[in-house]
């Protein structure tokens, strides 16, 4: 009897574990080096670590989080979301963004337009003001979510639970 309720507890967490992850928004992007993609789609394969910028602060903040990663050799994205900013001036902080990043990392930085609010939902953002880090694993399920700062001890536990996910 215990089986047959434990068996049906996992399956309800199981579907539950699968809806989650069909909730990712799935969205046209940009990157700097001017691919068109689809957001998270193309990401699909391998595990991935998404460093979310939803503001010009946020999206400062994000240098530290790539430039750790990359030098790390992570499958690093950063994701700029420009949706708030005015269409006018899209273009201008697209252009000073391509710029300001190194020239490895271009291919490597996405740029959303739409779907603002469906991303911070997704990923838990709750402060605009601060990057999300996002790590997916390579069907696109997000397994961890940190909102803040680049830090030692955060580093360190993406770095746990990436090497979790590359042993599987």
């Amino acid at each position: 009897m215990f089986r047959n309720a434990y068996a049906c507890v996992l399956i309800v967490l199981a579907s539950c574990c699968s809806v989650a992850a069909e909730d990712l928004p799935v969205t046209q992007a940009e990157t700097l080096a001017g691919q068109k993609l689809e957001f998270p789609t193309a990401l699909a394969g391998k595990p991935a670590v998404c460093v979310f910028g939803f503001s010009k602060e946020a999206g400062d903040r994000t240098k530290a989080w790539m430039t750790q990663l990359s030098q790390d050799g992570f499958n690093a994205w950063s994701v700029a979301d420009l949706e708030a900013a005015p269409a006018l001036v899209r273009g201008m902080i697209r252009s000073s963004m391509r710029k300001a990043t190194p020239q490895p990392l271009l291919e490597h930085s996405l740029i959303l337009t739409k779907d603002e609010k469906a991303w911070q939902h997704a990923v838990g953002a709750k402060q605009d003001k601060l990057p999300v880090v996002v790590l997916l694993d390579g069907k696109g399920q997000v397994l961890w979510t940190y909102e803040g700062l680049f830090g030692d001890e955060s580093y360190r536990e993406l770095k746990t639970r990436m090497a979790a996910v590359t042993t599987r």
